[in-house]
Formats: C-alpha cells, structure tokens, sequence
C-alpha cells in the first residue's frame, strides 16, 4: 500500500507505519510487542490470535507489562524501572507533531497509533477547506478527543479546533500536548463537557463546524454523569452531529467497540445525512520488519463526506 493510499479515506482499510516514538514489533497469542517512546512494553491485543514471530528472548526483554485484572481494568508491572517522560513525534503530510506519553491502567500510552493515517487525511483536508474558503480558517470539532493528538494534527495545519472530552484528567493531558506544540498556525480550544450537551448547546447558539470528527467508547459517563452507551446513544449523537456541519462538511466516526460491526457504522451514517461520499473501513498496524506481512486489526471507522 503507498502512502498515497494510506492517507486517502477512499481506499477502505487504513494502515498505520511505525514513526518515532511508536513501532509495533511482534503480536501473537493476543498479545503485542512495542516500542513506545524508546520503552519497550508488552500488551494485551485480543486480535492477535496467531503465533508470535519474535523469539521468547525478544519479549522477556520488555520493560513493562501491561496485565488485566478481573474487573475489566489493568494494572502496569515495572520491570526495569519507571519509563519516566516518553514523547512520539509524528510527521504528517502538512506538519509534523510532538506527543506526551504515558501508561493508564486501562493499558493505554496517551495516543491510539492506528489512528495515524486519520490525523494525515485531516491534514490534508483542512488544507483543502481553507483553499476553498479562500483562506478562511477552517472550524472543526473533536468529540471524545482523549489527549489531542488529533486535535494538534488539525491545527498544525492552520484549523480551529474545539476538543471535547468529559474527564478532567484527559482533557490536562491534551492542554499539555497543545503547549508541547507552541508554533501550531491554528488553534485548539479544550473544553470540558459531555459531546452531546456539547452539540446541544451549539445548535441552540447557531455554531457550525466544517467537519466533526469522533471516537465514541462502547460506554462512559459525561461531565454531569450523563450515561453513554453506543448501542442506545450514537444515534443521536450522529444527529446532533449532522445538524451542526455546514453544508459540504464532513463527519468522521471512529469506533473500537467489539459488538460494533462496520456495515452497521454505516448504515447508521446513511440514515443521518445525504451525503456526496461515504468511505468506511478497518483499522490496521503494520510491524516493523517490512518483510512481516501481519496486520494487526484496531478498529474501524466510517466517513461522510460532502454533506447535502
């Protein structure tokens, strides 16, 4: 796959490459090997149900250790030490973008890699939006927006972007990037609150964005305890969604949610808008040795484009 495909929606399956700061080494026995930020770290990935390529040698050298408890959470074993600051460092195809890291006991590192490609087509189309609108800059929203690394790729290339997130802690941690990124030409204004009451309080003020762009949880809470639930909720979300682009603008549905099919991201996308295109696909990573041919499934998204 070239670049060129990697970073255009249209191509169906996205592939994420290794860059600094990020690269996936092994996977196997649901499980993966990487490196993140110069730390080397094993977690787990239920789609790896395949063998291991790497030697038990290799994967006896990792650092940490992400283990699951039996509540659903994790927890993190230091083998060597704690990692300390941890920084990746993504180049996209209009701005490249530094990024603070960390371990969670959820088993998350503060970036979701797979969503590289994602941060490389907004980009490439806040360029086009502020082309068109004649230098005017472009006004995008992220919802769920976790620590902002799509929220910085955004503004790098010259967008004002309101990032959305209902927990305190993440949404710091995302202000933290946005300082770590201080020659950024646009904006990102963080701001904590629940993404429905969000896009409930813009439509009653008449705000309107060029393109939406969300990572909804299989479930969670919002700034004022609102429960979530994909299965009952995204529905109306996309809705709300929808009646706040512009016409022409576009939505961006990312979802890691096990019980959620593709087929039925997008037939809940065609019900809500008419639009010009709608691109769907899965996430994948690709390892670090260019002869390991392995994928390693993360997810999926779907894309309206063009709204009518």
């Amino acid at each position: 796959m070239t670049a060129a495909q990697i970073y255009e929606l249209g191509a169906g399956d996205l592939v994420s490459q290794p860059f600094p700061g990020y690269e996936l080494l092994d996977s196997g026995q649901q499980t993966k090997l990487e490196r993140i930020g110069g730390h080397l770290v094993e977690r787990p990935s239920p789609q790896a149900i395949w063998r291991r390529r790497l030697s038990a040698e290799s994967w006896e050298e990792v650092h940490s250790r992400c283990l699951r408890s039996r509540d659903g959470g994790g927890f993190w074993e230091y083998l060597r030490g704690e990692p300390g600051d941890l920084w990746a460092e993504w180049s996209g195809p209009v701005a490249t973008c530094r990024f603070r890291l960390g371990f969670t006991g959820f088993g998350h590192c503060g970036m979701f890699p797979e969503q590289a490609p994602v941060w490389a087509w907004l980009q490439q189309r806040v360029q086009q939006l502020s082309v068109a609108g004649q230098g005017e800059r472009p006004r995008l929203a992220n919802l769920f927006a976790y620590t902002g690394c799509g929220s910085v790729a955004m503004a790098a290339a010259g967008a004002e972007v309101f990032h959305v997130d209902s927990a305190k802690g993440i949404l710091s941690w995302a202000e933290d990037n946005v300082r770590s990124n201080p020659q950024l030409p646009g904006s990102v204004r963080c701001i904590h609150e629940d993404a429905r009451a969000f896009l409930r309080f813009g439509l009653k003020r008449g705000f309107r964005y060029h393109g939406i762009v969300m990572d909804p949880p299989a479930w969670g809470h919002g700034k004022g305890k609102e429960t979530w639930t994909i299965d009952s909720d995204l529905m109306e979300l996309l809705d709300l969604a929808v009646a706040c682009l512009e016409p022409g603008g576009f939505l961006h549905c990312s979802c890691h949610s096990p019980g959620v099919q593709e087929a039925a991201l997008v037939a809940c996308l065609s019900q809500v808008g008419r639009w010009q295109q709608i691109s769907h696909g899965e996430f994948t990573l690709a390892h670090a040795d260019p002869q390991d041919p392995r994928l390693l499934p993360a997810g999926m998204y779907v894309c309206g484009e063009g709204l009518r």
